[in-house]
């Protein structure tokens, strides 16, 4: 054989072993090359060959592990958590994916996440640290949801423990940083944010918390100074920005805040980000036209590049709240047409899409969101956008899922948080809405939008003492704001905490500014008004009404306040004379109407409320008012006409649509009023009470599985609540879906709640016979008929056929 014909055969040779290579082979190839590659520092290269054994051997633990460490550390969170999880589910017992999938959970508050991991790596190795950390999170976490401070305080200590060993745990940290932070003595946590920030010296997390301990302690230059290092580092985060601005406005020296923007921002060409936050401290500080102006020098500086087309944008922003909306919508359109793909322009689209979404035009703006999330499925305020599109149509789950992601992305973004509140709200989850509520007061420093929202959730849940605490919070970090002390005063003057609102009253004139004595005032007399100190009140309101803006206004609290102690006759006569002074007004008529009402003067109320009908007739307050006038005297059809004639001038009113639906259910016309509530329901999907009546009517009369459907979606809200006619709602629709154990609790505690409901009694009875209660059943549907009496709904039919198959008992 020629050497020439050993190398052929050779080649042959070779070139079917290469063939003959197995998937575990090949995939072991190219998982060493890629071990090679990242000793080498190639690492975009390694991550091609890890792929390549994905693509042989989906199985191979090593390198999906490695592939995921290495995108993590590229700082590419996402994919690594994906990875992490498709290593779980072939292997679920790897402790350190388990610890790492729970701590990455944690940075974007997934508790439910956090648990499920979490509590695996903790069942695999109990005394591992990282194990350790975690579960003193869950318990420290557990312990501040219960209000349990003995249990709190255990789960500081294990957390401490683990920082003794290991000291740069920042799971641990976590821990210890908040619970100081709570504590009587937050400045203790500036020692462990210190170490935090050592171990993880990027972190805005750590930096931020840092600023809001030291702006308590009323350390102002040492926060200012964090404050700077973090705009230094982050100068595009939106969040670190208006902190900046606000901190800068609290402190009241505009001339010196605006220098140090403007020198931090640098020359008017230079990055965006800076220049962006000196727009924001003018309008803030100086107003719009102010704002304005430096927005046009930016823009000349600029011309013809993508800054002139932010700058541009902003403008059109400030012009949209100035009411220029047109306008301003038209630049916007402009600009996003002739943009191309960009973070810039997917930036303006949303601002666009807003924009839309305000003035009635959810459709266009739908369409924008999607173009951005199609160019990049990460974008934080389309997300943000897409969610309460999502939630507007019953979709809190997809909702959620949008808003995880946005989450991940932007961790301590309060609307996120709040969004993905009412997304849990909407599922039906009341606990997850409240965490997510709390934690949007918390990432942004107790501000008061925020603050109060989750106060009025508290309330609503009778955690008034709760409710308390977080409006003190957000007084302490806002001290001038009037809409916290609304909001402390509103509390208060329920409770009838009269001490706490005389402080509040202190506080306001105090303040001494317009806004602040007005809304002294509205304080003063809810309270004497409360106290029952009618002479009090009138003397306060008739110093008032001389120099009041809206004299109407006072004038009708001093009418109601004479009325109430039992002066109709003084009543009458202010009135009187107030007409004769201002015969156009239209509160004063509507006062009049109401007090010949109240003082038994039915045809003169009537004629009042006619009259002012035909000079304001898309004015909602007369219609309601006669037509209930009429109602009450049994003059049923002209109350009926009164209220179809209004609806024609005011085809969108949702007072006068929801008095139609009551008329319509009451005649038996259900499909009509189910027409009704659905149509408000599209206007204003987040109205519980619209939620209910129209879940209700679906799942009491009608049949058809697609409406069960739609009920329970429309329902979901309703799981949790305590008033009984959603417990009925949301039960009577579970038991229809074949979930009658579910049910019941709900339907029991409706039954009790309403017990002249002969419907409740009968979904009650419905439920029992599903359950095979019979004696229990019996009772109930016995009760049902008795108070239905002849009442010719079909459910009162199914009841007494049900109960002649359970037979005597």
């Amino acid at each position: 054989m020629t050497r020439l014909r050993l190398l052929v055969v050779f080649i042959i040779c070779f070139g079917t072993l290469a063939a003959c290579e197995s998937d575990e082979q090949k995939a072991e190839r190219y998982y060493q090359s890629g071990l090679a590659l990242l000793e080498e520092g190639d690492v975009e290269r390694a991550l091609i060959e890890f792929r390549n054994v994905f693509n042989h051997n989906g199985f191979h633990k090593e390198a999906r592990q490695i592939y995921a460490d290495t995108v993590l550390e590229q700082g590419n969170v996402r994919e690594a958590y994906g990875q992490y999880l498709r290593l779980i589910e072939q292997y679920p017992d790897t402790v350190d994916v388990r610890q790492t999938l729970a701590e990455l959970a944690l940075q974007s508050s997934d508790w439910a996440e956090v648990e499920r991991h979490g509590k695996a790596a903790i069942d695999l190795a109990p005394e591992d640290p990282r194990s350790r950390a975690l579960a003193a999170t869950i318990a420290y976490r557990a312990a501040v949801l219960d209000e349990d401070p003995d249990a709190e305080a255990e789960a500081f200590a294990a957390a401490r423990s683990v920082l003794e060993e290991t000291p740069t745990s920042i799971t641990a940290l976590r821990v210890v940083i908040d619970a100081l932070v709570r504590s009587r003595t937050p400045t203790a946590a500036l020692p462990e944010l210190d170490r935090a920030l050592e171990v993880d010296p990027d972190s805005l997390e750590f930096r931020i918390i840092k600023f809001q301990v030291l702006a308590r302690a009323n350390n102002a230059d040492a926060a200012a100074a964090v404050l700077e290092e973090m705009y230094s580092l982050f100068p595009e985060n939106e969040e670190v920005r208006n902190t900046l601005v606000q901190w800068y406005l609290s402190r009241r020296d505009f001339d010196a805040a605006e220098e140090i923007l403007r020198t931090l921002a640098g020359p008017l060409d230079g990055p965006t980000g800076g220049h962006v936050t000196v727009v924001q401290f003018l309008k803030s500080a100086r107003g719009s036209e102010a704002a304005e102006a430096e927005l046009e020098a930016l823009i000349a500086a600029n011309e013809g590049t993508d800054a002139a087309e932010l700058y541009t944008a902003m403008q059109a922003s400030i012009a949209f709240e100035e009411g220029r909306r047109d306008a301003a919508i038209t630049t916007m359109q402009r600009i996003v047409d002739t943009a191309e793909a960009s973070d810039q322009s997917r930036r303006i689209k949303n601002i666009l899409a807003r924009m839309l979404m305000e003035t009635g035009n959810p459709v266009g703006a739908r369409a924008l969101v999607e173009e951005i999330i199609a160019e990049d499925t990460s974008n934080v305020d389309a997300l943000k956008l897409r969610a309460a599109f999502l939630i507007r149509e019953d979709k809190p789950d997809a909702a959620i899922t949008d808003l995880r992601t946005a989450l991940g992305q932007a961790p301590r973004d309060p609307e996120i948080l709040t969004r993905m509140a009412e997304a849990h709200e909407r599922a039906g989850s009341p606990e997850l809405a409240g965490e997510r509520l709390a934690l949007a007061v918390d990432v942004s420093d107790s501000a008061p939008p925020y603050a109060i929202r989750y106060a009025q959730f508290l309330r609503r849940g009778d955690r008034v003492e709760a409710a308390e605490s977080v409006l003190l919070d957000a007084r302490r970090a806002n001290p001038t704001n009037l809409d916290v002390f609304e909001a402390l005063a509103d509390l208060w003057l329920d409770e009838q905490e009269w001490n706490n609102v005389a402080g509040i009253l202190a506080a306001l004139e105090q303040i001494n500014t317009e806004p602040s004595m007005a809304l002294a005032v509205r304080v003063r007399t809810a309270m004497l008004l409360g106290q029952n100190r009618t002479e009090d009140v009138l003397n306060l309101l008739n110093e008032q009404i001389a120099s009041a803006d809206n004299p109407a206004s006072v004038a009708s609290t001093l009418v109601m306040a004479q009325v109430r102690g039992g002066k109709t006759d003084e009543a009458r006569t202010f009135l009187d004379n107030a007409l004769a002074e201002d015969p156009t007004s239209f509160e004063l008529r509507m006062l009049d109407g109401a007090l010949h009402q109240l003082t038994g003067d039915l045809d003169a109320a009537e004629a009042t409320l006619r009259s002012l009908i035909a000079d304001v007739p898309d004015a909602e307050p007369p219609v309601r008012m006669l037509y209930g006038l009429l109602s009450n005297a049994g003059r049923t059809d002209e109350a009926e006409a009164v209220l179809d004639a209004a609806l024609e001038a005011q085809p969108e009113s949702s007072v006068l649509l929801w008095i139609k639906a009551g008329e319509l259910e009451k005649a038996g016309d259900i499909d009509a009023a189910i027409d009704i509530y659905e149509r408000m329901y599209q206007t204003n999907s987040s109205n519980m009470i619209v939620a209910n009546n129209l879940a209700s009517l679906l799942a009491t009369h009608r049949d058809d599985a697609e409406s069960l459907d739609r009920a329970f979606a429309v329902a979901r809200r309703l799981r949790g609540q305590e008033v009984p006619a959603f417990q009925d709602t949301y039960g009577w629709i579970e038991s229809r879906r074949g979930n009658a154990a579910e049910a019941l609790p709900y339907l029991e505690s409706a039954a009790a709640g309403l017990p002249e409901d002969p419907l409740v009694h009968y979904h009650l009875g419905m439920t029992y016979v599903a359950l095979e209660r019979t004696e229990e059943a019996r009772q109930s549907l016995t009760t049902a008929l008795e108070i239905a009496g002849d009442s010719d709904l079909p459910q009162f039919e199914t009841a007494r056929e049900t109960l002649a198959t359970l037979g005597a008992p």
